[in-house]
């Protein structure tokens, strides 16, 4: 059933529970999904469900919706979700809706990026538990590592060190008071010591929010990006990333988990799907790193050898990103 997706987001990966209030914010090509979650979510006992309407992904974003920080106030679920996520505009909106998130500590929020119905219909009709296992499950192969090697078909050759620095694991279940997720959810990710990038990172899959007319080349050297190149995709990323060094240094290493999502040339979710590897320039002080820039722009890439380095200096181990 087309409406499958929305019960298993709530039931499922929220919780929801009976005499529970609900807030569902869409910007407008999302508001048939708005409509299908409101009926699940009144199905399943819910006592009120309050849809608020986003700014329309293409205008200006003058002001924050009022409404929409008032309801978030008061939720026990939150579920978001932008058609169209442009770092440069929606930030605002996040950070805003964040800060009363944290204040109040009670709700689960659910943020869907840069998604549409029909990706909402075939990735998350799956089993979250599934999703789940196979987060997890990479998270224990990788925990232990101190630093990786990346290498592709296309050109990457890169390396990172992270020793003394977690993992974080997001498995797409977000069932306890303040927890924050990403729908769909499914990887593993951490902040790499800012100064350890080394080599030459192709990206040719997606780039932030910025659409990709052709591979983007990145040489970093002691963390930081010292040459860019590509088509006009590297143009708009040099142009966004300003004069702000560390908006050039590196602030992330994720590896996708989640075997229902398709690859579409978007970030927000590419990042998650099984068998992607990506890195990031910018911000990373949320999760363990030292990175203070106000920008976050995820690198994804296709096909990539990973090989784990470990601090006792056992030989690389090369990590199967298909296994189970």
């Amino acid at each position: 059933m087309a409406d499958r997706w929305a019960g298993r987001v709530l039931r499922e990966s929220l919780g929801l529970r009976a005499g529970e209030t609900v807030l569902i914010a869409v910007d407008s090509p999302l508001e048939g999904a708005a409509r299908v979650l409101t009926d699940q979510a009144l199905e399943l006992g819910a006592a009120r469900v309050t849809v608020c309407r986003l700014p329309d992904p293409s205008g200006p974003l003058t002001v924050v919706p009022r409404r929409w920080l008032d309801e978030m106030a008061c939720a026990d679920v939150v579920i978001s979700l932008f058609s169209r996520f442009d770092l440069s505009r929606e930030m605002p909106l996040i950070r805003a809706a964040m800060a009363v998130f944290r204040r109040q500590n009670r709700s689960r929020w659910a943020l869907g990026a840069g998604v549409d119905e029909g990706l909402l219909t075939e990735a998350l009709a799956g089993d979250p538990g599934i999703v789940a296992t196979a987060a997890r499950s990479l998270w224990a192969r990788l925990r232990s590592s101190a630093g990786v090697r990346i290498t592709t078909e296309a050109g990457t050759d890169l390396t990172l060190k992270w020793s003394g620095r977690r993992f974080c694991v997001e498995t797409g279940l977000i069932r306890l008071p303040g927890m924050l997720g990403n729908l769909p959810g499914g990887e593993v990710y951490i902040a790499p010591r800012e100064e350890s990038a080394e080599g030459r990172l192709v990206v040719d899959l997606s780039l932030g929010d910025i659409p990709l007319d052709r591979p983007v080349v990145l040489t970093f050297h002691r963390g930081r990006v010292v040459s860019l190149e590509g088509g006009e995709a590297a143009r708009e990323l040099r142009r966004r990333l300003g004069s702000d060094p560390w908006a050039w240094t590196v602030g992330e290493f994720g590896v996708g988990a989640n075997p229902y999502l398709p690859v579409r040339g978007v970030a927000s979710t590419d990042e998650k799907v099984r068998g992607t590897v990506h890195v990031a320039l910018g911000g990373n002080l949320r999760f363990g790193g030292k990175n203070p820039a106000d920008s976050h722009y995820d690198c994804v890439i296709s096909r990539p050898r990973v090989h784990l380095q470990t601090d006792d200096g056992i030989a690389p181990l090369m990590l199967d990103l298909y296994k189970n």
